[in-house]
């Protein structure tokens, strides 16, 4: 059973190797913001994690979708086509 300060999601956890002025301005967007330091701190996080999920697959569906990439309807040599723009027709 958790004390009358903790929860099983609101440890006290202890962080090594923080930049103070760092942490000084962190600390004090949180307060613009009417968050305490735990709350930005878990919101940081989240978005961070986030981001990274975001890297780690590409989705080539929706890069298909971009503008400006060729879309073939059949079989393509690209090596071929490289060849060509590079040393001119060699067939």
């Amino acid at each position: 059973m958790a004390g009358p300060n903790k929860s099983a999601n609101n440890d006290v956890l202890v962080v090594r190797k923080i930049n103070k002025e760092i942490y000084k301005q962190f600390r004090q967007k949180a307060m613009e913001e009417n968050k305490n330091v735990g709350e930005a701190l878990n919101q940081a996080m989240n978005y961070w994690l986030a981001k990274e999920r975001e890297h780690e697959r590409p989705d080539i569906k929706k890069m298909l979708k971009l503008n400006g990439l060729v879309k073939t309807s059949g079989k393509v040599s690209w090596s071929v086509n490289v060849d060509e723009i590079l040393y001119g027709d060699l067939y």
